[in-house]
């Protein structure tokens, strides 16, 4: 046990040995002053966003393009330009993602639309043409095909900060008041409705009865007495499509057009209305005012902004009271008798 013992300690003495050598022969290497350099030659570094696995956006749009094949693609095609496979058999086009134009916004002429808007889109689909709405779709595949749907228009992140909101108020509690549907009737005589849409709401005595889109499809004007709006059927969603308009399809009627409602250019179209309909409105009548001119000398601000409000909500009421809740074949295809 001795024996073993002073063995043990003779090669532990060698080692140490060795070992001083060894340190005696290395090159003398200084301790670092910085012992967290802000360089790492062999480290890639990367900017905030680039590396994918981390990028939440990216992942989104990613995801968005699974949904898009899945749903969109066959009509809107590989490129979201309105030319998938489907789109020669359909009478109106889809939509061409590429150009950045879309009809139904809650914004001005001249924006894009709000993300919710592509969202409500998306989960109502439009009525009498060939979207289906998706209201089972699960919220993030909604907001993933959002995202890759953007990713169509280049200019998109460039110009999202100039969209313009119109703001849509609550419906007031009155909307189906008969008393403000009539009223209502002088705002669409006045705002000349019926050339495109006729002067009952569905087309008779139209003279503007087909044009040409933004998109250059063929479209002709909505029949307001049957069928689901294609903007939406809620007294919101006709407020919102008289003041934002439907890009090249319908114009934009803002508030400084709604506020000239007036007696004297009633007086100059209501030969235009069904005999004995212009007498039956005095009661409407006698609440607007006289001229134009009145709108403006006699009133201020503030009682301009309250006459739109009533002009608008008037004219969705008249809007509302042309709906029909049965559809009837004879009322699609005409009475044969």
């Amino acid at each position: 046990m001795v024996k073993m013992t002073s063995l043990a300690a003779t090669l532990v003495a060698f080692a140490l040995l060795a070992a001083t050598a060894v340190a005696a022969d290395a090159p003398h290497r200084p301790a670092p002053s910085d012992p967290k350099p802000a360089e790492y030659p062999k480290w890639n570094t990367m900017n905030p966003g680039e590396y994918l696995a981390y990028n939440q956006r990216a992942t989104l749009v990613q995801r968005g393009k699974i949904v898009y094949a899945k749903y969109c693609l066959g009509c809107h095609g590989v490129n979201g330009d309105g030319k998938g496979v489907a789109a020669t058999r359909l009478m109106t086009k889809p939509r061409d993602f590429t150009k950045g134009i879309y009809k139904f916004r809650s914004t001005d002429s001249s924006s894009l639309p709000l993300e919710t808007d592509i969202y409500r889109t998306i989960t109502r689909g439009l009525p009498r043409v060939s979207m289906p709405g998706f209201p089972l779709m699960p919220e993030r595949e909604k907001l993933a095909v959002i995202a890759y749907v953007k990713t169509f228009y280049p200019k998109w992140d460039e110009q999202k900060d100039r969209r313009v909101v119109v703001p849509v108020p609550r419906a007031p509690a009155d909307i189906l008041n008969p008393d403000r549907a009539k009223r209502g009737r002088v705002v669409y005589t006045v705002m000349q409705c019926g050339k495109c849409h006729g002067i009952d709401g569905a087309g008779t005595g139209a003279t503007q009865t087909e044009y040409v889109d933004a998109w250059g499809n063929q479209q002709k004007p909505l029949n307001f007495t049957r069928g689901r709006l294609k903007g939406g059927d809620d007294p919101e969603d006709i407020y919102r499509t008289f003041h934002t308009g439907l890009r090249s399809i319908m114009p934009a009627y803002d508030g400084e057009t709604l506020a000239t409602v007036n007696l004297e250019s009633f007086e100059s179209l209501k030969g235009e209305l069904p005999p004995g309909e212009a007498e039956a409105l005095a009661p409407q009548l006698a609440s607007f005012p006289k001229t134009g001119a009145e709108i403006y000398a006699g009133m201020d601000e503030a009682a301009r902004a309250k006459l739109v409000q009533r002009n608008s909500w008037d004219l969705v009421a008249y809007i509302l009271s042309l709906r029909k809740p049965v559809t009837t074949a004879a009322a699609v295809l005409g009475d044969k008798r």
